[in-house]
């Protein structure tokens, strides 16, 4: 007879944004999206052990700089709401003590907190009798449906509405984050402020179909960038800077503040974070280069 492990070992991947458009509010007081999404192989990792009374602890990881905050309080962190969201719904759920090290910077539209969550729901699956549907995962932000999966889809309405594609692959990102993050609340509302006439640029269809042919396209839309360059005017100094630099184009994930950029060459992306690294740039944290990629199942270790 299989005994269920008492250690479960998690990679919380992070996601970028490859494209994303705002509606203005709706009568419900929120702004539906669309976006095209990707996770990266770039992640926290989480422990989670059987115990007698749960428990979260949030450690940083090693390179995760001091300026940015490791997570909100313990019980009001996306973890615990995601575990109590699926304890509420399923009592098979056992009781544990999970632990968090973080290694996506917060507040930085690399959906950080939601990777950790999603996790927890990923990893709750096995025990539940029916799966969490997409509009429940929804509640604890619009990126966790997504990241529950990962890999390439297509995102909508306030995010619950997830249509999953086939890889994108052969691509690898350079991350730049500065030492801040930003309010993914008062992004909106300076979206708001700015009333910003909608964009299209090019198309979510466009874009799959060149990044499938190894294009980058010139333009990856981000709506919300005018928004978050007037919550910190620095950001849009960081984009210029980065561009004048590496004669790349930079790209906004998200809600901000990371910014990136997107080659099919490994080795140049390498050089290029190694020359950044030499810069002295102001008020900047962390590059990291990662490969396109999706979660793959938690690890069940005998010893840990």
């Amino acid at each position: 007879m299989l005994t269920q492990p008492d250690t479960w070992r998690l990679k919380a991947y992070a996601k970028i944004n490859l494209g994303l458009w705002v509606e203005p509010r709706d009568a419900r007081g929120y702004h539906p999206v669309r976006s095209l999404m990707q996770t990266i192989q770039f992640f926290d990792q989480i422990e989670i052990r059987r115990a007698s009374a749960y428990h979260v602890d949030m450690l940083k990881g090693p390179g995760l700089p001091s300026a940015h905050p490791v997570s909100l309080p313990v019980h009001d962190n996306l973890v615990t709401k995601a575990y109590r969201l699926v304890r509420s719904l399923d009592k098979a759920v056992p009781t544990v003590h999970i632990r968090v090290r973080k290694y996506i910077p917060m507040g930085a539209g690399l959906g950080g907190g939601s990777a950790d969550a999603a996790s927890i729901l990923r990893w709750a699956g096995q025990f539940m009798s029916a799966p969490l549907p997409a509009k429940d995962a929804a509640v604890l932000g619009m990126d966790v449906p997504f990241l529950v999966q990962g890999g390439t889809a297509k995102a909508s309405g306030y995010g619950e509405e997830v249509e999953h594609l086939p890889p994108l692959r052969d691509w690898y990102v350079l991350l730049v984050s500065p030492n801040f993050g930003l309010s993914t609340r008062r992004v909106y509302e300076a979206f708001d402020a700015l009333n910003l006439a909608h964009r299209p640029g090019h198309t979510l269809e466009e874009i799959v179909e060149a990044l499938r042919q190894g294009i980058l396209p010139d333009n990856l839309f981000n709506a919300l960038e005018p928004a978050a360059w007037t919550v910190n005017p620095a950001l849009q100094s960081l984009k210029e800077t980065l561009t004048s630099l590496t004669s790349k184009p930079w790209f906004l994930t998200g809600s901000g503040s990371t910014y990136f950029t997107l080659l099919r060459d490994r080795d140049e992306a390498l050089a290029i974070e190694h020359r950044l690294q030499k810069q002295p740039l102001a008020r900047l944290s962390h590059i990291e280069v990662a490969e396109f990629g999706a979660p793959g199942t938690c690890e069940n270790p005998e010893n840990i």
